[in-house]
């Protein structure tokens, strides 16, 4: 795979349906050639990075340099690499205004007027600090924030803010759940441990108010899976696993060795097993991702 950067100028003023049209169109054909990359646009100037197979990149780079809404087409850089980084997106895009350069680390004195091409092509350093900032600051955006309602596609936004309202209603609904399930538990306890007094205390009642108590732990996991989805930076795939062994954990404990037969044990066995390697794979997984995007 090779990495390309390049800057470039407006030929006119590129409005904001231009701006939609380039990204709608580049998102498309990206994701069509495998190509993934970023767009800056600022004081009519260009700076996009594009990764990918080569022979897909350079192809796609002789159709961009012929397209007649930019010109003084300039290449910062070009070389291989072994992973992308921008592997989030067909191509992500930010809109540079003058109040944006005082929180780019690395860049220090830079004014908006010297993001121009003349400027930015006897400075490569500048961009890359540009791109490295943005592509970390979206990433961050990304991975902070599902459901987000920072996307440039409108109609996405518009979705989420539906998905967000019923993930609310689940929530609370959820809520009720767990509180008639803490009823439920305090009833049992009534029932089974105090009512009948100490004479007459029985395991599979003690048993069976441990299975009420994970019964309602699971409801409470069931409910962090569901607002996480609005709130903060969670794999959820490994929280439903983690959920799920805990499931199982509490079907293990209830179990009645006298009425089940051990085919069935083996077979709950062999569940725990293959969730608990599906746990550490997804961990191990994501330990990969992050070590890579730093």
């Amino acid at each position: 795979m090779i990495q390309v950067t390049y800057i470039s100028s407006e030929t006119r003023p590129m409005l904001q349906h231009d701006l939609d049209d380039i990204l709608s169109k580049s998102r498309k054909n990206n994701i069509e050639l495998g190509i993934t990359g970023m767009l800056l646009y600022g004081n009519s100037t260009f700076i996009q990075i594009l990764e990918g197979d080569k022979k897909s990149v350079d192809n796609l780079l002789l159709k961009i340099r012929k397209d007649p809404r930019h010109t003084d087409f300039r290449m910062v850089a070009k070389k291989e690499i072994k992973h992308r980084q921008y592997s989030e997106w067909s191509m992500g895009f930010k809109n540079i205004t003058k109040d944006n350069f005082e929180l780019i680390e690395g860049i220090h004195n830079l004014d908006h007027k010297d993001f121009n091409t003349s400027f930015l092509a006897n400075h490569a350093s500048i961009v890359d600090a540009l791109m490295e900032h943005y592509r970390k600051e979206r990433s961050k955006r990304i991975k902070n924030e599902e459901l987000s309602l920072h996307e440039e596609d409108k109609l996405i936004v518009a979705l989420h803010h539906t998905i967000r309202s019923v993930v609310k209603i689940l929530a609370v609904l959820m809520v009720l759940v767990i509180v008639f399930g803490i009823i439920d538990v305090m009833s049992n306890i009534y029932e089974n441990l105090i009512s009948p007094g100490l004479k007459n205390y029985k395991i599979n009642s003690i048993v069976s108010t441990f299975g009420g108590f994970l019964a309602v732990l699971i409801a409470i996991e069931i409910f962090i899976n569901i607002t996480l989805y609005i709130r903060k930076d969670v794999i959820h795939i490994k929280l439903v696993v983690a959920t799920a062994l805990m499931a199982i954990a509490r079907k293990v404990i209830i179990f009645d060795y006298k009425q089940i037969t051990p085919i069935y044990i083996f077979g709950t066995a062999s569940v725990i097993l293959a969730l608990g390697i599906t746990y550490w794979l997804i961990r191990k997984d994501t330990q990969l991702n992050d070590e890579q995007q730093t």
